[in-house]
């Protein structure tokens, strides 16, 4: 058995080797009980420990939690029993979201691995202290937006072909990303004709089209933000941007008028590194690719 968990979790190891540095794991039980772990870990085993008994009940799979501000630590959720737990000693920690690409392959391996687990729901767990809980530094995917067109398409409606392409994928079953792959139009023509299209409530004004530029490249990138999402949020709306087109990663912070400030993931000291972090605290987080 330890050799199978060696195994996977160098597979892990492997699927990450584009970083430019060397990711180190662990896998653990949603319980808190270690299957595995790289030696570099070693030192933070009672923190990761205590955090995934804290935490794991008030996140979803696929979400994660940043238990120390000043490390690039990271404890992903990938399923209802399993955990993996994630460390770089060089790098950033947006860099190692590159690992929720992998999550479903993993999850089915190691919950083979892992068998029943007698899952504690939250309801029945022993209440955690509100501050605590307040002080783990949490990240939830974005959720994407599905548009919706509110006319039918008929020989009346005027449109070119390519606009006429998009409208047919706005039924609400294909997000942003999925209409630009499938019509293979260039990302920035399909986000500005989404976006009139919403100005003209002729798409369900359900999202906040949003042009985001890159605090180190320039690079735009385009994304939906849905109101009941930001709506629901605490001023300000922090997403953590792990963008794979210009390999950067930085953090939009959006008031409520929408007015952003970025801020890069390039630190200089150990100082401004934790104290960014803790500013970070609660946020969304979004792979673009």
């Amino acid at each position: 058995m330890e050799a199978q968990w060696d195994a996977i979790k160098q597979q892990i190891t492997m699927s990450m080797t584009n970083m430019g540095f060397r990711v180190y794991v662990s896998i653990m039980d949603i319980l808190g009980n270690f299957k595995c772990i790289d030696s570099q870990l070693k030192p933070y085993e009672t923190v990761i420990k205590s955090t995934v008994q804290m935490s794991t009940n008030y996140i979803k799979i696929g979400d994660y939690c940043i238990p120390l501000s000043s490390k690039n630590l990271m404890i992903f959720k990938i399923s209802e029993k399993s955990i993996v737990v994630l460390f770089a000693e060089k790098g950033n920690i947006a860099q190692l979201l590159s690992f929720k690409k992998n999550i479903k392959t993993f999850s089915n391996m190691i919950d083979g691995l892992i068998g029943e687990v007698l899952i504690v729901k939250a309801a029945e767990a022993r209440p955690i202290p509100k501050e605590k809980i307040e002080k783990q530094i949490f990240g939830k995917e974005l959720p994407s937006y599905y548009p919706i067109f509110k006319q039918k398409l008929d020989d009346k409606f005027k449109a070119i072909f390519q606009e006429i392409q998009i409208l047919q994928l706005c039924n609400g079953q294909n997000s942003f990303t999925d209409i630009v792959k499938q019509t293979s139009q260039a990302e920035e023509m399909a986000y500005e004709f989404l976006e009139k299209q919403i100005k003209k409530k002729l798409i369900i004004p359900e999202a906040y089209p949003l042009g985001i530029d890159c605090p180190d490249c320039k690079l735009q990138h385009h994304l939906f933000l849905l109101k009941q999402v930001f709506e629901e949020s605490e001023p300000p709306f922090k997403l953590l941007i792990r963008s794979e087109k210009c390999n950067h990663e930085y953090v939009a912070f959006i008031d409520k008028k929408l007015k952003m400030e970025t801020q890069s993931f390039k630190y200089f000291t150990e100082f401004q590194r934790d104290k960014f972090m803790k500013r970070l605290g609660a946020h969304y987080y979004t792979i673009i690719s």
